[in-house]
């Protein structure tokens, strides 16, 4: 089985990579044990263009779903990064200070933004979106943003 589930609109190929789960806000977390990874979909960064600039939250941070946990300057637009997970931030991507076009570069690898501590990981789990159906509502969306091309 692939590492991702792909799908082309126009010049555009966008990744979904499997294992994850998926906000319907297009974050992903990466579930370890009591912890999460998370950083923004491959669909995100690409609609919304190459990062510039990122502010995040500082470390201990509680945060919960559907709150901005920082924000994500683009050439094109300002946008929320919206948390995924009840929880505290327990550690930031060092490399987001100096390099924040990793998120376009590796969006699900070198390009993550939190290390988060879960809460509610039972909860938050049921709450999110496997790969598949994320990729589901990901093609509606591009339809959305992209137009029927």
């Amino acid at each position: 089985m692939s590492e991702f589930l792909e799908t082309t609109h126009d010049k555009f190929v966008f990744r979904v990579k499997t294992g994850l789960y998926y906000s319907r806000d297009d974050f992903w977390v990466e579930i370890q044990g009591d912890q999460a990874v998370m950083g923004v979909s491959d669909f995100l960064q690409k609609v919304r263009g190459d990062v510039a600039f990122l502010e995040t939250m500082p470390m201990a941070t509680e945060i919960r779903p559907g709150e901005e946990a920082g924000t994500i300057e683009t050439i094109k637009a300002t946008y929320g990064i919206i948390a995924p997970v009840t929880g505290k931030i327990i550690e930031i991507n060092p490399e987001m200070e100096s390099s924040p076009y990793l998120i376009n570069q590796d969006p699900y690898g070198t390009g993550w933004i939190y290390r988060i501590q879960l809460h509610d990981r039972v909860r938050d789990q049921a709450e999110l979106l496997n790969a598949e159906s994320y990729m589901a509502l990901m093609q509606e969306k591009i339809v959305q943003e992209m137009g029927n091309k």
